[in-house]
């Protein structure tokens, strides 16, 4: 268990670095710097590989370490607002792929990276507490 621990510290980085560059190429898609529809598939698979890594690991983690055990933060706040910062940018990426414009596409997979990111940042103990 301690390497998952190491390993999904280690991966919120990655995460962080992959929403931020996924938000980037996104924009860039909706603003036309970019080809929107490559932009906003890519940019768009490049944060849910990241995101779904990391939800894997976590899960993993609160389950083998028995979430009964687990203290405060860790057991349902962090949790839940992680699963909904997953939600959100799978639901993004569905609803980039229904828009029939490529810059929608691109505009829709900016906005979901975004609150997705803004979730995960919420979500970070060490942000909300001060850690």
């Amino acid at each position: 268990m301690d390497f998952l621990v190491t390993f999904h510290s280690f991966w919120r980085w990655i995460l962080l670095i992959a929403a931020v560059v996924a938000l980037v190429w996104a924009i860039g898609g909706w603003l036309g710097s970019f080809s929107p529809a490559l932009a906003a598939k890519r940019a768009g698979m490049l944060y849910i590989i990241a995101i779904d890594v990391q939800t894997l690991v976590g899960v993993i983690l609160w389950v083998g370490k028995g979430w009964y055990e687990i203290p405060g933060y860790f057991r349902f706040e962090h949790p839940t607002t992680m699963l909904l910062a997953l939600v959100v940018a799978h639901v993004g990426q569905v609803m980039s792929r229904r828009v029939t414009s490529p810059r929608a596409a691109a505009r829709t997979v900016a906005i979901a990276v975004a609150v997705s990111l803004a979730l995960v940042i919420v979500g970070i103990p060490g942000v909300v507490r001060g850690r």
